[in-house]
């Protein structure tokens, strides 16, 4: 697990930097918490993750759906988004872009390792 690489796609940095610790206290790396669509790309390219777990309602120029289109194009990292919106319109959208898992917030530790997991086996 040391040397999987997870992304964090997080504008709300409490959030962000809670997710990176439960991660690397589980043995991921996570090199950084990225916290808005912009950046994104350049992260990719600069640590090639094994997986991204990405919001969606990024408060930024592209909401994450649209940034996980645009990392689609680049290859098929495993996506896992986490949001807090629960309307189904949102989540039609956003199965397109095939992701392993689609959170919502609230969700405990143990439920997001497991998707990390399922994503990480296939």
């Amino acid at each position: 697990m040391g040397n999987t690489v997870i992304l964090i796609v997080e504008d709300e940095p409490l959030l962000g930097k809670s997710l990176q610790g439960n991660l690397e206290d589980s043995g991921f790396t996570v090199p950084d918490v990225i916290t808005n669509s912009e950046n994104i790309m350049p992260a990719i390219v600069k640590h090639k993750p094994d997986l991204i777990i990405l919001d969606i309602n990024l408060h930024s120029f592209n909401d994450g759906i649209t940034a996980a289109q645009r990392v689609r194009l680049l290859g098929d990292t495993p996506i896992i988004y986490i949001t807090a919106s629960r309307d189904e319109e949102t989540k039609k959208l956003a199965m397109t872009t095939n992701p392993v898992d689609y959170l919502l917030k609230p969700f405990r530790s143990e439920t997001l390792l497991k998707a990390v997991n399922k994503a990480l086996s296939r």
